[in-house]
């Protein structure tokens, strides 16, 4: 970029906050989206280009809060009905059941391992899409993405998830919460420090049980990053790292055999084995 109006005899940390630069910063950023724009509307040509910069894009979402709903319209992900083709963020909301009201999504290290986790299979059996976000980047920008269109984004691997459900549902739930009650004490009372609560899932559906993470923590592909972090900062990963909730599937043989067993005799040993 020519620019006539720039000092000459200054350094160049001086340069670098100069008012001009700035001007040149901003209307580049907005060319190169322009550009972006252009260029998503050929499928194949943005294929290549995203498999280039898509790190760059997500960087750019979670440093650059101006442009952080132009650079969300070029975000493209597999999701759990897309098959082999990437989805908008866009495209993901125009496909949105009436009553669900949240974009679902789930983080971790590879498409086959999100799309078999225990998390999506309630979401997925309840026809609700997923998104499916593999890259380590991801859980950056996913932090400073909140929202998109007016819809929250929600991960489904920690706690509080809601599905949308009817009155008969909620009502199962909160008799099959009763039942399980004791269960849920006497486990926590096993575990301790280990978990945070043991409570009932609204999530599985064929996995006995899972463990989920804390709303405002880290999630578990968080914590996994920041391990590997070469200088990481032991003192955040104190009270940052996962707070660990244990939810168990009511309806699993396993689970209901250990309600009985508890029923029976708090104090059996196989209860503390298993």
């Amino acid at each position: 970029v020519d620019s006539e109006d720039l000092p000459l005899n200054i350094s160049r940390e001086m340069l670098q906050q100069n008012k001009i630069l700035k001007v040149i910063r901003k209307n580049l950023v907005k060319k190169c989206l322009e550009l972006f724009n252009e260029i998503a509307e050929d499928q194949e040509q943005y294929k290549k280009l995203y498999e280039q910069f898509s790190k760059n894009l997500k960087l750019g979402i979670h440093e650059d809060s101006q442009n952080r709903k132009k650079l969300a319209e070029l975000l493209r992900y597999h999701t759990s009905s897309s098959g082999d083709e990437v989805s908008s963020l866009k495209e993901y909301v125009a496909r949105m059941k009436e009553n669900q009201k949240q974009i679902y999504y789930i983080t971790g290290e590879s498409r086959d391992q999100v799309s078999h986790s225990a998390f999506v299979e309630r979401v997925r059996k309840r026809g609700f899409e997923v998104l499916y976000m593999v890259e380590p980047i991801d859980e950056y920008c996913v932090q400073q993405l909140r929202e998109y269109d007016g819809k929250t984004l929600t991960s489904v691997t920690k706690e509080g998830l809601e599905l949308p459900e009817d009155e008969d549902e909620k009502k199962k739930f909160e008799e099959q919460k009763a039942k399980f009650e004791p269960l849920c004490k006497v486990m926590k009372d096993i575990l301790d420090k280990k978990v945070e609560k043991v409570v009932i899932s609204q999530r599985l559906v064929t996995s006995p049980c899972c463990i989920v993470t804390s709303q405002y923590g880290w999630t578990a592909n968080m914590e996994r990053i920041m391990k590997a972090q070469a200088l990481r900062d032991t003192s955040t990963m104190g009270y940052m790292a996962a707070k660990k909730h244990l939810e168990l599937n009511p309806e699993h043989p396993i689970i209901d055999t250990l309600r009985l067993k508890v029923e029976k005799d708090k104090n059996d040993k196989s209860v503390k084995d298993l």
